[in-house]
């Protein structure tokens, strides 16, 4: 919400006393003075500009892993990274692409992206930024260590002039202004002179807010930068502060110690703290329980089906949610690009076990479960269905960081966890998640620490659940690759159709993003789960 300034009003007193020259000791009487006599204008008082003011702290469930975006992954340190660095396009808060350190964008041919980019534009140090950046920025995502998908999309970048840039992808990719809105420009001028080192400690970007410092699970310190291209913030400091337990970032949240929290469980909504404001915005993320495919007893499709029908997604949306989320059938939202309706899995325990007794499980069996605090309750609710069928589940909680290093190189049994599509697009997801080739993962090497442990196979995908099917990375090709909508669209249906049947995943459902907040306005939460302080303001 803007803060408008009124003009004070100006009350104008005029004493004017004439007085007589003595003549003798007598005084003289008082001469009256004309009121239209002339008077000095009062001009009015003009409003002071006082900048940016205020400090808003907000609690995420975990800390950032790393400040450096070549690096990137997970939802809190894109939260962090996004103060600090712009992209070239940008997602507003309706999620609508729109320009933003580019002004525009072209296609000579089917393979050229040629971006204009700003020329009003400086670093947080004060260096401009040009092609130069764009072409240095991409080109650390294509990097050998990047774990970006663009590894696999883009060919070279080219400068054409300071402030036009070609990106030249190696087949047609239809998508790719999904992917700039993720791309945070990195001052090429700034990481040479100080070296990786250094940058990934005290970051420049061209972002609304500097970085001050980063102490590790305690706090991410910003400060406005006042020569922001889109003009100065309106709030002074920026603070992150990662608390992972549910209760303890509510406590923080109504003794005043934070703003706003993100994670906030369901049965808080219904009755929230004195002075607290609960905000929701539909999703983006796609919560489920992954399930290794190269690993007993889930190497087993009919083991995997089992899981789907043993588990009732409504009844936990209805008792542990508090009905803020919706049971998903498939990977995919309807509102995103690519969606197709496939065949769903009703909850049905008598089909559950005789698919476990047709696999050799009769009796069922025991199996481990990752997942972070966050998803306890639901872990908790997922191993009481599953225990229905005879499958005994122990639930293994990690901090979320120690999660992702758990599950993301294939190490986990099964694990619980969610999947944001911010991108919208079935490319984003899809690509990321069943598609074996990732990130040229058939090229390299991709190596597993202990190969003792049955977990993780390099020839079958990298990995997260390791699931590879070949007519699925055929479909996924096609859908990225094909400028014709409906034959995106036709290519994304048969992906999902296959990896529905194979089902690496149980698909559980797609929550609201729900926040609490106190003493700030002009801020409302976004789908992908990003914030967007532009407009805010802090009360207190």
């Amino acid at each position: 919400m803007l803060i408008k300034s009124s003009w004070p009003k100006v009350i104008g007193v005029v004493l004017l006393l004439t007085v007589s020259l003595l003549a003798s000791c007598q005084p003289a009487p008082v001469t009256e003075v004309p009121t239209e006599a002339p008077t000095e204008a009062v001009q009015p008082t003009a409003p002071v500009e006082t900048g940016p003011s205020g400090q808003l702290t907000i609690a995420q469930a975990a800390d950032i892993n790393i400040l450096d975006p070549k690096f990137l992954k997970g939802r809190e340190t894109q939260n962090v990274l996004r103060m600090m660095f712009d992209s070239l396009f940008h997602r507003d808060d309706n999620m609508e692409i729109i320009p933003w350190l580019a002004t525009s964008v072209e296609n000579p041919d089917p393979l050229t992206w040629r971006f204009l980019l700003r020329e009003d534009v400086k670093f947080s140090n004060g260096n401009d930024f040009r092609a130069n950046d764009v072409k240095f920025t991409i080109g650390r995502l294509l990097e050998e260590d990047s774990g970006w998908s663009e590894k696999s999309i883009i060919d070279r970048v080219e400068v054409v002039d300071d402030y036009t840039v070609d990106i030249i992808t190696k087949t047609p990719f239809p998508a790719l202004l999904s992917r700039a809105v993720l791309w945070h420009m990195t001052d090429e001028e700034y990481f040479n002179e100080v070296g990786i080192e250094s940058f990934a400690s005290s970051p420049v970007g061209t972002g609304p807010y500097k970085f001050v410092e980063w102490v590790k699970d305690e706090q991410v310190v910003l400060e406005a930068n006042v020569n922001y291209w889109r003009g100065e913030p309106k709030i002074e400091t920026i603070i992150f502060k990662p608390i992972p337990e549910n209760a303890t970032r509510i406590a923080a949240l109504e003794a005043g110690d934070v703003d706003i929290i993100a994670n906030v469980p369901p049965d808080y909504v219904k009755q929230p703290g004195q002075g607290v404001e609960i905000a929701t915005a539909p999703g983006t993320r796609a919560v489920f329980l992954g399930m290794n495919v190269n690993v007993a007893p889930f190497d087993d499709v009919r083991v995997r089906q089992a899981m789907n029908y043993a588990v009732d997604v409504p009844a936990i949306i209805e008792s542990v949610l508090n009905g803020l989320a919706r049971p998903m059938d498939n990977p995919m939202l309807p509102e995103h690009f690519g969606y197709a309706a496939t065949p769903v899995y009703q909850y049905d325990p008598d089909k559950a076990i005789s698919l476990l007794t047709a696999a050799g499980h009769p009796d069922g069996f025991t199996m481990e479960l990752f997942t972070d605090s966050t998803m306890k309750e639901i872990a908790e609710a997922l191993a009481g269905q599953l225990s229905a069928v005879g499958i005994v589940v122990n639930i293994n909680i990690l901090e979320s960081t120690a999660l992702v290093a758990q599950d993301e190189p294939g190490y986990s049994q099964a694990y619980l966890s969610s999947w944001g599509n911010s991108e919208s697009d079935a490319s984003g997801i899809l690509t990321k998640q069943f598609y074996s080739k990732r990130y040229g993962c058939d090229l390299v090497a991709f190596k597993y620490p202990d190969p003792k442990s049955g977990y993780g196979d390099s020839a079958k995908g990298c990995y997260y659940t390791g699931f590879g099917n070949a007519s699925v990375d055929a479909a996924i090709e096609e859908g990225n690759t094909n400028v014709d909508p409906a034959a995106r669209k036709a290519a994304y249906a048969m992906a999902l159709n296959i990896i529905v049947r194979e089902t690496p995943w149980v698909f559980l459902y797609n929550p609201l993003e729900v926040y609490a907040f106190r003493d700030v306005q002009g801020w409302t939460p976004r789908s992908d789960g990003l914030f967007n302080l532009e407009n805010a303001t802090v009360t207190k």
